[in-house]
């Protein structure tokens, strides 16, 4: 894909992206209410890696991480831009070593992490997966 911006549009258009809110949040939180599942909160920047969610009580952060921004490896491949491609892929890989970064931090403080991808939120068969393992890792939490 041709970037057909100059550099400096470019720049402005990147500021532009939503850290919060996006699609895929809201259709995580569009899930967990369809769920009727209680005691779960937004973005929660007091908790490492700022999760999408978190279940307190039950120590679950959930993240939903974008295809593009985090390197999914079933997208990867549609997604990579032609132009500045070290650019992208430094800042990728960089955003996948954070992930796991927080993982381990987390995981060493009694945390459950769920990561969830965007194409995953798209596919009704791969969101009852979902469900299903929010459903477990809550179940696993509440008998800690």
């Amino acid at each position: 894909m041709a970037d057909n911006l100059k550099p400096a549009d470019r720049q402005k258009a990147m500021r532009a992206v939503k850290g919060k809110g996006t699609t895929p949040e809201r259709r995580l939180f569009a899930m967990l209410a369809g769920m009727r599942l209680k005691g779960w909160r937004k973005n929660a920047a007091d908790i490492t890696g700022k999760p999408d969610v978190v279940f307190s009580h039950e120590h679950i952060a959930i993240f939903v991480d974008g295809c593009f921004w985090h390197g999914c490896p079933h997208c990867q491949r549609k997604l990579k831009p032609d132009s500045n491609r070290q650019y992208w892929e430094r800042k990728i890989n960089r955003n996948i070593e954070l992930a796991k970064s927080h993982n381990q931090k987390l995981l060493e403080n009694g945390w459950t992490v769920i990561r969830i991808w965007e194409h995953e939120l798209k596919k009704p068969a791969e969101r009852l997966q979902i469900r299903d393992r929010i459903r477990q890792a809550i179940k696993a939490g509440t008998h800690k």
